[in-house]
């Protein structure tokens, strides 16, 4: 009687602890948490925050020889390239969605910074502000750069939002139209 009383006890016991850990590993995230699209791809490169998935770069990657990729380094990136595609101070960036060019200024460059892998290259992303010289609309532009010859080199540039109203969504990596 004792060695079964004992044995529904390690049962119970073990239960507890097993459940838990089946349940998070089948449906990770806080329990009753749904799975939501996530609003940026990849990993921060810094101040990692719990609603993007990844994880900080700290170190060079193979191909990335020299100076580490830093959020800073990446933020200085989009600051010259924005002012090297400027002219007199002001961004032109065409919204094929609306068949028209927005003049603008940048305004902010969000936190985290994030990097991706895609086609064995590392990517590294960010968005941007920028505010509309002809109006009050401000645009949420997204930018991704691979590390070339000790620079960032950017390779596409997207309208993510335009006034706050997103036009799309990451699946993973991987850019989603809303309708």
């Amino acid at each position: 009687m004792k060695t079964m009383l004992f044995c529904l006890l390690l049962a119970v016991a073990f239960s507890a602890y097993l459940i838990p850990a089946i349940s998070t590993a089948q449906f990770p995230g806080k329990p009753g948490e749904e799975r939501k699209a996530i609003e940026h791809p990849g990993k921060p490169v810094e101040k990692p925050k719990v609603e993007y998935p990844g994880k900080a770069v700290d170190k060079p990657k193979p191909e990335d020889p020299g100076k580490p990729v830093t959020a800073d380094f990446v933020k200085n990136s989009i600051q010259g390239h924005t002012k090297a595609q400027s002219k007199d101070g002001i961004f032109v960036i065409r919204d094929e969605k609306l068949n028209r060019e927005w003049r603008s200024i940048l305004s902010k460059i969000h936190d985290p910074v994030r990097s991706f892998q895609k086609e064995g290259k590392t990517y590294y992303f960010t968005c941007v502000d920028f505010k509309s010289v002809d109006s009050n609309d401000v645009l949420d532009v997204d930018f991704w750069m691979v590390h070339k010859g000790g620079k960032l080199e950017v390779t596409d540039t997207k309208i993510h939002k335009v006034n706050g109203e997103p036009r799309y969504t990451y699946e993973r990596i991987n850019i989603k139209e809303i309708k």
